[in-house]
């Protein structure tokens, strides 16, 4: 046969009976085990072993015999489609996932990013109290603390104003490095610029 120098490898072929053939010649694929035995009955769900010279035995489960008639000098042979057991996930029992949502506008995404917004209706007083709390309890450097704590105090001055962009534009100039800290309150004080 013309593959006949590619059969280095010895296989086993298992059947779903339990019959065993041994000592086949095949040459094998990370993905295709090719045997020139025709007489071997190959069949779709049954198993080929190979051991290995370290002795682990691999299992390939085939999944499409592929009996091939010969032609001229090529011999009826197999191509089987096989899948090594290793790769092949096993059937898993459904995993229990719990999500514990918590807060306000609590989401799940799951594979997938979220690009929506929270617009939370809060009173423009108690968002000024909030902002003055969270500067005073997490920004440690005393001196920005007191620009920012200023510009609240000019933003709720000028709220509703048309100084009130400027004042803002300035506030998030002066919050840029710490803009992960104040980003919940970003989108309630940008909902005063209209």
């Amino acid at each position: 046969m013309l593959f006949e120098n590619l059969m280095k490898d010895k296989v086993t072929l298992v059947k779903h009976d339990g019959r065993q053939f041994k000592d086949i010649k095949a040459s094998v694929q990370p993905d295709k085990i090719f045997t020139n035995d025709a007489n071997i009955p190959i069949e779709e769900g049954d198993i080929f072993e190979r051991t290995l010279p370290n002795g682990i035995v691999e299992r390939y489960k085939i999944l499409d015999a592929g009996f091939y008639t010969g032609i001229g000098s090529i011999k009826s042979h197999y191509q089987s489609i096989v899948k090594k057991e290793t790769r092949i996930e096993p059937n898993r029992q459904p995993t229990q996932v719990v999500y514990n949502l918590i807060g306000p506008n609590a989401r799940v995404n799951i594979q997938s990013v979220d690009t929506s917004m929270n617009l939370v209706q809060i009173e423009p007083k108690e968002l000024f109290v909030k902002l003055r709390e969270e500067i005073q309890q997490v920004i440690t450097d005393k001196s920005l603390s007191a620009k920012l704590l200023e510009k609240v105090s000019e933003l709720q001055q000028t709220q509703g104003t048309t100084k009130f962009i400027e004042k803002y534009r300035e506030f998030i100039a002066i919050a840029a490095d710490h803009v992960a800290i104040l980003a919940p309150f970003i989108p309630a004080l940008s909902q005063m610029l209209g």
